[in-house]
């Protein structure tokens, strides 16, 4: 009865890239270290879009 869900680099990318453009947002309005945490929920948000669109492209 388990349903195996088919995109699970999208559910974890999204929520990664929303938080890091929030967090770039507040960076960009003088505080620097949201523009460092931004970063740091950027490129790995980033990274797993990569590999989805790579594994969609492979099917």
């Amino acid at each position: 009865m388990r349903q195996e869900t088919s995109k699970p680099f999208y559910m974890v990318a999204s929520p990664l890239l929303i938080l890091g453009a929030s967090f770039a947002a507040v960076g960009a309005s003088g505080q620097s270290t949201f523009g460092y945490l931004a970063a740091g929920f950027l490129v790995p948000g980033l990274v797993l879009l990569l590999v989805a669109f790579k594994q969609r492209a492979k099917r």
